[in-house]
């Protein structure tokens, strides 16, 4: 049987409907146990309602019954009506959700003809020309969504990896603006070629065809000294390509003095720099050395303040231990920072020099007791240094300001061996910070360090994080010790116990909550909207979880009387 999804498809209708299929799977009905074989032929003999939705979800052409979830809350986040399917369309490319920007274009084909931007967003070769024929001036109006010009859709688009570049062709031959532009409410003057490059501190793609896109407009007379363009590179990725790429074309147009320019750059900083100099404070913070070694070639000076402090180049890549950044610096006419104090004892604790380092402790030896050089080294995942400040007296307990650990750094640098100096001098595995409430083993977690992962969750008591990477023999070794931490409370309005943070499986779902439940979780708490964790449970098709969760609400009550 196959089935087809409408917006008036609810999950709620298709949970009925997989019970009531269940039922008559139990009564036996021959005609139940045929549809089941006809949908899931490999299905299991004695089939669980969570097998029923399976095979209920193949019926409508979906993998799964969280994929079949998934389409009916897009097709609910469309909107019921085409004017909210265009807007899903056209917001793709700035503050939209691309996903399901592609999931409208393809349930609703027709909407690439619905006006000259949904035609140059989807890539409709055929409706932009034809509405070009109609009417040129089409090519310079704006749409009611973003006030963006047909060629800024194409540019920013991603749903088209085919026509962008003739269409983009079309749009200019017909008065497109190469240089159209817009402020994103922060004074940054994104362009159409910003689109097309893509990247930033969001990490968006670059357009498929972004190479002929960006030859084209710059062709057609777009600027290529995109200030946004450069300052989305130097924040993402290490690569020279776009650098060299833009210089070139200011070349080729006689662009290249505007590099120099301390008035032709206003993206970023508290100190007036120019760009070339402005990049390079950038790649020498992040220890870039093939950009900041492109940058000085070009021009920029290894002398120039560092746009956001102020610091000297020198300065900042002593101070962060950045040995061959300095070298780099040197050999291009740095003067060499005279650093004292707390920054000369961090620098000599980043370059890993024992002996000036203690000199420096020798005149105060209240440095080491200073947290920032111990965290610097542990975000720079810099093992040598942690091992140095350690053996210097430094202590791994110590917090910055928002009480992130060291610990909980050298988590984000990816570096193991400094994760284990930590813990081996005293390091926190169970402290939450207080900026994002996270311990050093949920920051594993969402950073994806996973054989950091696994050696914190061996020692961690962070039962919430355990329950929910489905670490049963640790999650049931904590509880067993320290039954308190199953109602252990945490700021998360939505999720306020581990019973509300569950697995993404629901048969671990079910056995994490089986874990919680047996060592006294509360099934009984509310969250901030006001539902139980059986309740959330439920919205998610968690069955089993949730029926655990229901039969021990009364007992629990009754215990706690």
């Amino acid at each position: 049987m196959s089935r087809t999804l409408t917006s008036r498809t609810s999950v709620e209708s298709l949970r009925k409907e997989a019970k009531r299929w269940l039922r008559a799977l139990h009564a036996p009905s021959p005609a139940a146990a045929n549809r089941f074989r006809a949908a899931w032929p490999d299905g299991p003999a004695e089939p669980l309602l969570r097998h029923v939705q399976h095979a209920l979800a193949r019926e409508y052409g979906c993998e799964s019954w969280v994929a079949l979830r998934q389409e009916i809350e897009q097709l609910a986040r469309a909107g019921g009506s085409n004017a909210d399917r265009v807007k899903q369309l056209l917001r793709h490319g700035w503050d939209g959700d691309p996903a399901l920007a592609r999931h409208v274009l393809d349930r609703y084909p027709a909407i690439a003809r619905d006006s000259i931007f949904t035609a140059a967003a989807s890539g409709n070769l055929a409706e932009v020309r034809r509405r070009l024929a109609g009417d040129p001036a089409e090519a310079t109006r704006t749409d009611g969504v973003h006030m963006w010009t047909a060629l800024t859709h194409v540019t920013y688009g991603r749903l088209d990896a085919h026509n962008a570049v003739a269409i983009a062709r079309l749009l200019l031959d017909a008065g497109a603006d190469p240089n159209f532009g817009f402020d994103d409410g922060w004074g940054s003057p994104f362009t159409v070629l910003t689109g097309a490059i893509g990247r930033g501190e969001q990490h968006k793609p670059s357009h498929p065809q972004v190479q002929v896109l960006v030859d084209l407009l710059v062709a057609a007379g777009a600027d290529p000294f995109d200030r946004q363009s450069l300052y989305n590179i130097s924040v993402d990725g290490k690569d020279i390509d776009w650098y060299e790429r833009l210089w070139q074309l200011c070349l080729a147009k006689g662009l290249t003095s505007k590099w120099s320019d301390p008035d032709a750059w206003i993206n970023g900083g508290t100190i007036k720099v120019n760009t070339l100099d402005y990049l390079l404070g950038n790649a020498v913070g992040q220890n870039h050395l093939e950009r900041a070694a492109w940058l000085l070639r070009h021009g920029a000076s290894a002398n120039a303040p560092q746009a956001y402090n102020g610091w000297p180049m020198h300065k900042l890549a002593q101070i962060s231990g950045f040995l061959d950044m300095v070298s780099l610096l040197e050999r291009h006419g740095a003067e060499p920072a005279k650093l004292t104090g707390a920054q000369a004892f961090q620098a000599a604790c980043l370059r890993q020099d024992e002996a000036a380092a203690r000199a420096l402790l020798a005149t105060d030896p209240g440095l080491v007791k200073d947290a920032t050089p111990l965290l610097a080294a542990a975000e720079f995942g810099n093992a040598g240094a942690v091992a140095l400040l350690l053996t210097l007296g430094a202590s791994a307990r110590a917090l910055d300001a928002d009480g992130i650990s060291p610990l909980h750094r050298a988590v984000q640098s990816g570096s193991l061996e400094a994760v284990e100096l930590l813990l081996g001098a005293g390091g926190d595995v169970d402290l939450t910070e207080r900026r994002w409430g996270g311990t050093p083993l949920s920051w594993a977690a969402v950073m994806g360090q996973s054989d950091i992962f696994e050696r914190l969750a061996a020692l961690s008591r962070d039962v919430r994080t355990l329950g929910y990477r489905a670490k049963l023999d640790r999650l049931e070794a904590v509880l067993r010790a320290e039954p308190e931490r199953a109602n252990q409370i945490s700021a998360d309005g939505d999720g306020p116990t581990p019973l509300f943070i569950l697995p993404g499986d629901p048969d671990l779902a079910a056995a994490v909550a089986r874990i919680l439940l047996a060592y006294g979780a509360d099934p009984a708490v509310k969250n901030a909207k006001g539902q139980t964790p059986a309740e959330v449970a439920r919205d998610i098709d968690f069955d089993e979880a949730a029926e655990l969760m229901e039969r021990a609400t009364d007992a629990y009550r009754r215990a706690k009387t």
